[in-house]
Formats: structure tokens, sequence, C-alpha cells
């Protein structure tokens, strides 16, 4: 998929679209990545992951909208890099963005040097009920989120159904 905002990469795969929503119980990750995948349960549970038990959904302006059950977060830093990134120079992890999308169009978007060089980082976790079941109050199978934003809900997806790579320059 392209972003009509900056060249999203010359080499993308096109990836097929991603399932309608009641559908999608996979995660598509695409483009500037050499690997294009389709991530389902089973594939995140074969990956390095971590239950989160304590996730607080807390919105900018109205405060806390509750706690997710517990859920299993695999590292988005570990997804990008199952997908191979693909810079064409050394120094494009510089020029990279990552934009989740969910459910309703709901974007989310993360620098390269804020999921790898940062201390939010490892907070930043595609997450999924344990055994692959739907999450509760129509989340979706999967979600993302960054653990230690200050407020959480901002760049909280529901119903995440693909993470783009994009060079913003």
């Amino acid at each position: 998929m392209s972003y009509p905002i900056l060249d999203s990469c010359a080499k993308d795969v096109p990836l097929p679209d991603a399932a309608p929503e009641a559908l999608a119980t996979s995660v598509l990750v695409g483009g500037c990545v050499l690997k294009p995948l389709e991530l389902d349960a089973s594939v995140l549970d074969g990956m390095d992951g971590a239950l989160v038990q304590d996730f607080d959904v807390i919105c900018t302006w109205d405060g806390s909208h509750g706690v997710l059950p517990p859920v299993r977060g695999v590292f988005l830093g570990d997804v990008l890099m199952r997908a191979q990134p693909d810079f064409e120079q050394r120094v494009d992890f510089k020029r990279m963005a990552v934009i989740a999308e969910g459910r309703g169009g709901y974007r989310a978007l993360y620098s390269w040097g804020e999921i790898f060089n940062s201390p939010l980082g490892r907070g930043i976790v595609v997450a999924y009920a344990p055994g692959g079941a739907p999450l509760p109050d129509d989340k979706g199978h999967f979600v993302l989120f960054s653990r230690h934003d200050v407020a959480t809900g901002p760049r909280y997806v529901q119903g995440l159904r693909r993470i783009d790579l994009v060079k913003v320059w």
C-alpha cells in the first residue's frame, strides 16, 4: 500500500488488501520491506514476546478508558526486522516511519528512531489474546500500543490490520 504523503518506496511489493474488518485474523506487514508478511497468532506465538497484564488506555483529554485483559505482546521492532527493511543507503533508517492501521482506517505513526533508539521502543508492541481469540469489546484480534507513552490512547490501534514501513524523504 502506498501513502500519498511522501515517497513510500520505489521497490514496494504490493500486498493484498487487508481482509474486511470482521474477518481480519492476520496483520499485513509491508511498504519498504524485502519480505512482506502476513502474521497470524500462530506466527506471533513463535516470536519472542511477553505477557502484558496492565495496559491502561489513557486518553489525552478524558483520562483512563480502562485496562486491557492480559495480552501477549511482540516487540514491533522484531516484526519489522522479520520483514527485512529495504534500505537502499546505509542511512535510510533515519528516513523511515511506521504507519499502523486499524479498524475504521485509524492510524498511528512511529519513527524508526523511536522504535529502535529510545527507551520507548521496547514498549511498542503488537498484542493479541493468548490463543489468538478476538479481544473483548470488538477490539479485533490484534492491537498495537506503546506502553511507555504518557497518554497511551492516541496511538492505541484497535483491530490492527496492517503495518507499513515508509520512507519519508
